[in-house]
């Protein structure tokens, strides 16, 4: 694990001015494998976390055999590698996945000869560099449940599989090794920057529904205004309420928050400080954990669906789940098994017609059953 960290102290923060703390790590593995990253959370007292940035570096070998079943000839035949990323983390929102597919051929094979993996009817090919330092680059929109003194743990899964074209008579089958490359980068407004005269800045859950918070100040002056505030992902604050400066030198203060049914898991605080010409200066961020909210009812995105329609089950427990399409006469057109899964995916495009649908997904664990509608346009 490498870490990375970058200092500056201009004395003010804008895109130019951010510093960057970075880790990364690498592994091996067969192509079909679960991985488990674990990484500390961002120290909210270094500053307030802008982005955090999730990099992969995937490099894939591939082989595979190809022996045609046909008695006649097959001059057309193509091999599609498929490979598909998903990493899950109780700090992500829902799950990131990334489809990635390659194409090998045409390839021209005799007619049977009935001898396996020999013959004019039989090839075999690789290793074949599917990806090659391939990088996949996501940017989280929410940031707060990276925010605390613990760690983020992530799991990341890859499947590797292939298919041939040309005729369905055929006998494929394949190998994988890949490597895997993970980074997450936080870029962050340092806190000797922003660092307001707050000598204590606490806040405590009470409760799920209320949470206590006290600050104590310094060096007050005349005409100094304190604002509250807070974030629900990490990026965007806004004002819960204000308070004047205190005469004395040092200011104590207190308010009490009724947790909003918008709110996240996460609940990030700070304290804005204003000065009489409008100097702002801010706090370390607070971050407050509530229970867990996850979604129990599967989701379908996008719908409706062009090309592939994503299926979510969980974001943070896997399972079984066996989901069936119907057409609204109630029809059975598909049916797809999920194992230990958060995601799956139906791919519209190949399989069915421009129209409406019902589907049904069954959590074969808890036997739980979901049906929605999907629109395929």
């Amino acid at each position: 694990m490498i870490l990375f960290l970058a200092i500056k102290s201009q004395a003010q923060c804008d895109a130019n001015h951010l510093n960057t703390l970075s880790y990364d790590t690498t592994v091996n593995a067969g192509g079909n494998s679960l991985y488990n990253f674990t990484f500390p959370q961002f120290d909210p007292t270094l500053g307030t976390l802008t982005e955090v940035k999730i990099n992969t570096k995937v490099t894939l070998v591939y082989n595979f055999r190809l022996e045609n079943g046909e008695v006649n000839p097959v001059t057309n035949y193509r091999v599609k590698v498929f490979r598909d990323d998903e990493i899950s983390s109780n700090a992500l929102m829902s799950p990131l996945t990334n489809s990635y597919q390659k194409q090998y051929g045409f390839f021209s094979l005799a007619g049977t000869d009935g001898v396996p993996n020999s013959g004019p009817d039989f090839i075999q090919q690789g290793p074949l560099y599917v990806m090659n330092q391939q990088a996949i680059n996501y940017t989280l929109s929410n940031t707060a449940d990276f925010f605390g003194s613990g760690t983020v743990t992530f799991d990341y899964t890859t499947s590797t599989y292939s298919a041939a074209q040309g005729s369905i008579n055929n006998i494929i089958d394949g190998s994988a090794q890949d490597a895997v490359k993970f980074n997450i980068t936080y870029t962050y407004c340092p806190q000797i920057i922003l660092a307001a005269d707050i000598t204590s800045f606490k806040t405590n859950k009470v409760n799920d529904a209320v949470i206590d918070i006290k600050w104590i100040t310094k060096n007050e002056k005349n005409n100094r205004k304190y604002e509250l505030q807070k974030s629900i992902d990490g990026k965007s604050f806004r004002g819960v309420t204000q308070f004047a400066a205190k005469t004395a030198q040092t200011g104590s203060y207190s308010y009490t928050y009724a947790v909003q049914s918008t709110d996240n898991k996460t609940v990030l605080f700070r304290i804005k400080q204003v000065e009489e010409n409008g100097t702002v200066k801010y706090s370390a961020v607070n971050a407050v954990k509530l229970s867990n909210k996850t979604s129990t009812d599967p989701r379908i995105y996008p719908n409706p669906a062009k090309g592939a329609a994503n299926l979510l089950f969980s974001n943070v427990k896997r399972s079984n789940w066996e989901v069936s399409v119907y057409a609204l006469s109630g029809q059975l057109l598909k049916r797809y098994n999920f194992n230990n899964a958060l995601t799956g995916k139906i791919n519209t495009t190949q399989e069915f017609e421009k129209g409406i649908y019902m589907v049904k997904s069954v959590n074969k664990t808890t036997q739980e059953q979901f049906v929605q509608q999907l629109i395929i346009q």
